[in-house]
């Protein structure tokens, strides 16, 4: 077993869960076509307006704002001479030149990207030149081959009449 501290049970919150059951088992019992699904419909639905009628008066206490001294000490330390307040600096000269060395890179990497879209760009016009040569080339060998054809039957008009 578990030695765990419980903490205080909310007698609104239990409430309201009781009422959000007796609904839900009325629901149940109105589906079935059960007896007393109204009743149970009535009594969960009221408890559930009292319950909300009670939480709209409810006070709440205040949250403590947390204090970020506690975690960060440095925040709360004027003196340049501390320790904290120079580790501190530390760090942000660190992350100041990660940052730098970051940008650098990202544009290393801009500059890189614009040369790819360079050179497609290139390859795209040169594949459309080779298109229309392939074209141009394809018009001739159809041409070619339809003289071919002339010139074969030409031949074969000349063979057949010997």
């Amino acid at each position: 077993m578990s030695n765990k501290p419980k903490g205080k049970l909310d007698a609104i919150t239990f409430i309201y869960g009781f009422g959000a059951a007796v609904v839900l088992v009325g629901a149940m019992f109105k589906f079935l076509g059960w007896q007393f699904a109204n009743e149970l419909f009535i009594v969960g639905l009221s408890i559930e307006a009292v319950v909300f009628l009670i939480s709209a008066f409810e006070r709440k206490t205040d949250d403590k704002d947390y204090n970020w001294e506690n975690v960060f000490p440095q925040l709360s330390q004027t003196g340049s001479d501390n320790p904290d307040t120079q580790s501190y600096g530390d760090a942000l000269s660190q992350f100041s030149q990660t940052l730098g060395t970051m940008t650098n890179e990202l544009k290393s990497v801009s500059e890189s990207l614009n040369q790819i879209k360079v050179e497609l760009q290139s390859s795209a016009q040169n594949a459309s030149e080779m298109k229309e040569k392939m074209s141009d080339f394809n018009s001739l060998m159809d041409n070619y081959n339809s003289n071919l054809r002339a010139v074969n039957d030409k031949y074969n008009q000349m063979l057949s009449s010997k």
